[in-house]
């Protein structure tokens, strides 16, 4: 599974047919023959494998080799004021595939005609791959830890992010050979762990999938809105979240939701719509403000909260990543002052204990292991014995 997947470029625009002329002759790659008709005589050009710039053609001819013939200069942005300029974009292989991006300052020259003054180019990523989280990988972290089931939550809605570099004719091909790889996974340990399927809730082929998972067995659908770019404050998406919710009700299959922005909109429009099977709320809804909300609603009896559950995942941070410099620490790492403990606890109480499971996010090299999240976040906590020993018994009622 990608970790960080190559995004789409910007499209091309079309540019003055002089740029068109100096980009086409850029394409064919620069000698001693063609340099003068393409570079300014102090032109600078970025040489990304020593780091520095360059100027003086021996030196600039040395740097760029026979760089960008074969690879097309493909615009995504330019302005002309005067005698300056620059245009932007990507390059291009034969495949399709863009490899760098670049961007080139331009200057007229006396004869009318433009000139590379400057040129930098830097490599596009390619996409960052997580290692394999098999199912021998999950029971070695809960085996450490203690504990004793788990569920486990597919991330096949990352497929559905509009934003991600995946045709769409092939969006729900991979979501279900996600799923199906989880399902199979956790079948090696059935009697431990748990497969929860995932989706965009607001995809075409979302309660298709839900079906489809449901007929597998499944007893779960993970949903997360920032990874599936849909908000409950737009109509169009609450309405496909609702009928996702729906679906999820009549099929009888717990839904666990990271749920980014409006609880109030969640819990007053789309929670009725489940009324009869367990809500999921991940990382404690997100941040204390959000949790309030949902505490405030339990209080109230809105409909739909008798069957609200909440996962400890990521809910607080670890002092300690922050002070090694660890490098996932920007995100989940940093220091927590002692008043914020005793408000995270009181926000706990006041959703109720016996409705907090704990959990934590996918066992990466940088994310501290189930036991680490344990005893640095939960064990941090003003709680007494009994509330603690609440929360290490507490299971999901979606577990057989």
């Amino acid at each position: 599974m990608a970790l960080n997947v190559r995004q789409p470029s910007p499209p091309a625009v079309a540019v003055p047919p002089a740029l068109v002329e100096l980009l086409s002759a850029r394409e064919k790659g620069v000698n001693k023959e063609r340099y003068a008709a393409l570079f300014a005589p102090d032109a600078m050009i970025y040489a990304e494998a020593q780091g520095r710039w360059w100027t003086g053609e021996e030196r600039v001819l040395g740097a760029l080799g026979s760089f960008g013939a074969g690879r097309q200069f493909v615009p995504a942005s330019y302005a002309l004021d005067g005698s300056a300029g620059f245009v932007a974009g990507v390059l291009r292989v034969a495949s399709g595939q863009d490899t760098h991006n670049f961007v080139l300052g331009l200057r007229k020259g006396a004869d009318g005609g433009w000139r590379i003054a400057s040129e930098m180019k830097q490599p596009i990523s390619p996409p960052t791959y997580a290692p394999v989280i098999d199912a021998e990988t999950v029971i070695a972290s809960l085996d450490d830890a203690g504990i004793r089931y788990a569920s486990v939550l597919s991330v096949a809605y990352w497929f559905g992010d509009p934003e991600k570099q995946v045709e769409d004719r092939h969006r729900q091909e991979k979501t279900q050979a996600e799923n199906d790889w989880v399902i199979a996974e956790t079948g090696k340990f059935p009697d431990r762990l748990i497969p929860v399927c995932g989706v965009n809730p607001i995809a075409d082929y979302a309660i298709a999938e839900l079906e489809r998972c449901a007929a597998l067995g499944v007893r779960g659908m993970k949903i997360h809105n920032r990874n599936s770019r849909f908000t409950v404050a737009t109509p169009r998406d609450l309405e496909k979240l609702k009928q996702f919710f729906r679906a999820a009700n009549k099929h009888k299959l717990a839904i666990v939701m990271h749920l980014g922005d409006r609880p109030d909109i969640f819990i007053d429009q789309v929670l009725p719509e489940a009324p009869d099977v367990p809500i999921q709320i991940a990382h404690m809804g997100s941040g204390m403000s959000t949790l309030k909300v949902f505490a405030d609603a339990i209080a109230a009896g809105k409909p739909g909260t008798k069957n609200l559950w909440f996962d400890w995942t990521q809910a607080l941070t670890i002092e300690d990543l922050w002070t090694f410099g660890n490098p996932g620490g920007s995100g989940i790492g940093g220091p927590v002052a002692p008043e914020k403990r005793a408000q995270m606890a009181a926000l706990m109480r006041a959703v109720g204990m016996s409705r907090i499971l704990f959990g934590t996010d996918m066992a990466l090299p940088w994310n501290p292991s189930p036991r680490e999240w344990w005893r640095k976040t939960i064990l941090t906590l003003p709680l007494s014995d009994d509330e603690i020993r609440d929360i290490a018994d507490n299971r999901p009622p979606y577990f057989p």
